[in-house]
């Protein structure tokens, strides 16, 4: 994986190309593709909010919190965060509205990443990074959703992915694995082993696009399930309540750039002749582009007397 510093859209365009360049696409096994995400400060982790800032043993179990969370949402707004949503599509929509989720936001678009590199922590250097994806590979959706749906199911400090397995089996969204267990007789033991094995691989994500500016960010998610640790007292592998970040050499990460705090406002710039702006990207939001339309008038208005 390469590190290199960029201080406007050319260089970064170029480093973006050459990471394209080294994409497997053989249309048999592999048809890898890059997804971005940018993150303000280069000391960052990639870590979804939910297991952010939790630095104390007696912290509220992840699970419990992610319980407290999706239900009070659920009865404060329950027109909004209903039970016909899938629970995927319930965490797509917690995360649009600012709830703290087990999902990392990326984009299929790397200028949009770049945006969200440059524009807060402006005395912090940024970084944007690339993922490689290999869209041939067939994630299997009754995983992403009990991991997404695990808060309901999950008791304790660990949890045995065998039980995790045997709950969530009853689930409809669980129906195609239960029928794949019954015709190859599988066993809940085995079924936890299963869902450990889909695990070990990053789960890259989409939820439906329901709102504008999902489709301006192009928005893609990566979902973290908690740490999967043996347990000698279990006797078998579990969830504990900790979601651990991805480590920035990790296998499926191509390519890492920093940009210098210096070069923030300048590229921000930049990225305006591409149509990437802050009201483009929150398109949706009408509080945001009226902020933006005053900020750009009062911009006329001091060049004008200067």
């Amino acid at each position: 994986m390469s590190e290199n510093k960029v201080n406007n859209i050319q260089e970064f365009v170029r480093k973006v190309c050459q990471w394209s360049g080294k994409l497997i696409s053989n249309g048999a096994g592999k048809n890898e593709i890059l997804l971005f995400r940018g993150q303000s400060n280069a000391e960052f982790e990639l870590l979804p909010s939910l297991g952010r800032d939790r630095e104390l043993a007696g912290d509220i179990s992840i699970f419990n919190e992610e319980r407290n969370l999706i239900e009070m949402a659920k009865f404060r707004m329950p027109d909004i965060f209903h039970d016909a949503l899938q629970p995927l599509e319930l965490l797509a929509l917690l995360q649009h509205h600012g709830i703290p989720t087990r999902l990392l936001d990326v984009t299929e678009n790397a200028l949009v990443a770049l945006y969200f590199a440059c524009c807060s922590d402006d005395e912090k250097d940024a970084e944007v990074i690339a993922f490689k994806n290999n869209e041939l590979d067939v994630t299997n959706y009754p995983v992403i959703n009990a991991i997404a749906d695990s808060y309901r199911f999950v008791r304790g400090t660990t949890y045995p992915l065998h039980l995790f397995y045997g709950a969530v089996l009853t689930q409809p969204y669980f129906l195609e694995q239960k029928q794949v267990q019954e015709i190859c007789n599988t066993t809940t033991e085995m079924g936890g082993e299963w869902i450990a094995e889909c695990c070990e691989k990053l789960f890259f994500v989409y939820a439906p696009t329901r709102n504008l500016r999902q489709k301006m960010q192009c928005g893609r998610y990566i979902l973290f399930p908690n740490k999967i640790a043996p347990n000698s007292s279990a006797g078998s592998r579990c969830f504990e309540t900790v979601i651990e970040p991805i480590a920035k050499n990790h296998d499926a990460i191509c390519g890492r750039v920093i940009i210098p705090k210096t070069a923030k406002n300048k590229i921000l710039e930049e990225l305006k002749l591409f149509g990437i702006s802050r009201e483009i990207l929150f398109a949706d939001s009408i509080d945001i582009v009226c902020q933006e339309i005053t900020n750009t008038c009062r911009k006329k208005i001091r060049g004008a007397s200067t």
